[in-house]
């Protein structure tokens, strides 16, 4: 016997409290094995949010610092068109210059090609030194006609670092650059304008990623290089997060991202360490609370499931109704508060839908009827003027005015009948014409995109193209078997609001000139033109026909707006 044999042999059958240890360590192993799974999730978990955060920082602090960029070219735009730097007047420039920029950070300054002639920065009166005129680099990018953001140089007027926002100007006919001035510390507020920690490290660097504002040790870190790592993920992306150094040697997860607009780079960092901290702290916590949670969660779901469950399926079954347009049933007092004040809202808002649709059919009823009772008094009216005319003038020859006055009261009920069809809210133009040219078969063709016109420029518009018509079928086009009439219209692309039509005669009889004098259909289209669409009529009596030129102005915009993208095109 071994003395392994002989051990266990002496301690017997396995007692209750080691069958209770063998017991909670199945039960806490695998425990064990699901917090390590969910530790390490919940470790990614921390970092993505980090990184996300990170990353939102320095797309706001890029958005920020675009922002103050745009605000000082901006200023440069206002001063560029002034007539007095046009004029070559530099002391009243100089007087707006200082106007523009007031009390702040920045300072404006002029330069010509043999050096500073303005510099807001000196006081007023000192002229600004000759010598200090604008860097090669700087004058090419003035030459090319841009308004450019230089990287961090070097004053020689303030004698320290400045951001230069350069745009050309012509002043007396020769090219000068105007150019707003700043300081990096002018960029310092944006840090804490941003909600930057005070242990994170954030960073504006140039096109050379040199360091233009840092929000710790700025003054030390002034104009040196970003660090290897960081300038290695820069030349790759525009945009990112790596594990890197800062300048002075703390272990960072930091994000960076390019500005589309000027080519600066914004970076932020947070300490690895802090970074390990808050993982630790909300996994401490996660714990915690977890296995408290689990037990608690566990049993409240078990109690309170059924429940919400069954209410639940009452709202669903009562939103159902309601969208079916049913009436709802009766309310019952539920378990839980907000699940019952949904269910009253639904309530409500299924009456209030039924009442309003119910409101909304009598009200169209209601505008129908008085629509069709006022077209039937309209054309009463009509038909008691036909009435009068016809027993005050007679017909015949004792009349002869009698016909072209019926077949205009015919031309003002049929623009009324097509304006009935659409509630009196519009009518549209291809309609307007083809109702007009119906008659003359396919010896009238139209063609022009959609238009709305609105009632009155609807009827204006059918009395004009009946005098044409009527004018046509007697002496011009539409007089001969072979004759024919185009009708085309567009839209002007920069004003809506104008409509341009043609009306153009062919194959009738040979035209001598203009007639020797107006008629009244003449006189009419010039009147409903410039009453009614502020427009106006050219004539032009041309050998092979007539053609008239419209230009009328719809008085609602909602008029010029097409009905479709598609032209209407058709033979009358």
């Amino acid at each position: 016997m071994t003395q392994v044999d002989a051990a266990t042999a002496a301690a017997g059958p396995p007692t209750v409290r080691r069958r209770l240890l063998i017991m909670a360590l199945c039960l806490v192993a695998p425990a064990i094995v699901f917090m390590a799974l969910l530790a390490r999730a919940e470790y990614g978990q921390s970092r993505g949010r980090y990184e996300q955060q990170l990353v939102a920082t320095t797309r706001a602090l890029g958005l920020a610092v675009d922002r103050q960029l745009a605000q000082g070219q901006s200023t440069l735009q206002a001063l560029s068109v002034s007539p007095a730097l046009a004029a070559g007047d530099l002391e009243s420039f100089e007087r707006q210059a200082r106007a523009a920029v007031g009390a702040d950070a920045a300072w404006i300054v002029l330069i010509s090609p043999r050096g500073q002639v303005v510099n807001t920065r000196l006081p007023p009166g000192q002229a600004p030194p000759r010598s200090a005129g604008l860097p090669p680099e700087r004058w090419a990018a003035v030459r090319s006609g841009r308004t450019t953001v230089s990287n961090l140089t070097f004053g020689k007027v303030v004698k320290q670092p400045i951001v230069a926002i350069d745009m050309p100007v012509i002043v007396a006919g020769e090219l000068y650059d105007l150019a707003y001035i700043q300081t990096p510390s002018a960029f310092a507020p944006l840090f804490a304008a941003q909600g930057v920690p005070h242990s994170w490290t954030a960073s504006i660097v140039d096109r050379n990623a040199k360091l233009v504002a840092r929000s710790r040790d700025q003054e030390k870190m002034l104009g040196r290089s970003a660090s290897r790592p960081m300038l290695d993920a820069m030349a790759r992306d525009n945009d990112g997060v790596l594990e890197t150094y800062t300048l002075d040697g703390t272990p960072t997860l930091s994000a960076f991202s390019r500005s589309a607009a000027y080519g600066w780079t914004f970076i932020v960092g947070v300490p690895r360490a802090e970074l390990e901290r808050a993982n630790l702290s909300s996994l401490a916590l996660l714990v915690t609370a977890g296995l408290v949670l689990l037990a608690i969660g566990a049993t409240a779901a078990l109690l309170f499931s059924r429940g919400i469950s069954r209410e639940v399926r009452a709202l669903v079954a009562d939103a159902r109704i309601m969208a079916a347009g049913g009436e709802m049933p009766a309310q019952t007092s539920g378990g839980l508060r907000e699940i019952g004040e949904v269910r009253e809202a639904l309530h409500a808002a299924s009456n209030q839908l039924r009442a309003r649709e119910a409101g909304e059919k009598r009200a169209a009823a209601r505008q129908q009827l008085m629509i069709n009772e006022l077209n039937h008094r309209v054309k009463n009216t009509l038909a008691t003027v036909q009435s009068l005319a016809l027993q005050s003038l007679g017909r015949g020859e004792a009349a002869p005015g009698f016909d072209a006055f019926n077949e205009r009261l015919y031309a003002l009920a049929r623009a009324h009948d097509l304006l009935t069809r659409t509630v009196w809210e519009s009518a549209d133009l291809a309609e307007v014409v083809r109702q007009t040219l119906e008659p003359y078969g396919d010896r009238a063709r139209c063609e022009g995109p959609p238009a709305a016109l609105p009632p009155s420029a609807a009827l204006a518009l059918s009395m004009v193209f009946h005098e044409l018509a009527t004018n046509a079928s007697k002496y011009g086009g539409l007089s001969t078997p072979n004759g024919r009439v185009e009708v085309t219209w567009r839209r002007d692309p920069l004003d809506p609001r104008h409509l341009a039509l043609r009306w153009v005669e062919s194959g009738g009889p040979k035209l001598d000139g203009p007639p020797q004098r107006k008629g009244f259909g003449s006189r009419l289209i010039a009147a409903s033109l410039r009453s009614e669409l502020k427009g106006e009529a050219v004539f032009e009596y041309l050998p092979t026909g007539l053609v008239c030129a419209l230009s009328v102005r719809l008085p609602d915009p909602a008029g010029a707006q097409a009905l479709g993208d598609e032209p209407s095109v058709f033979d009358a």
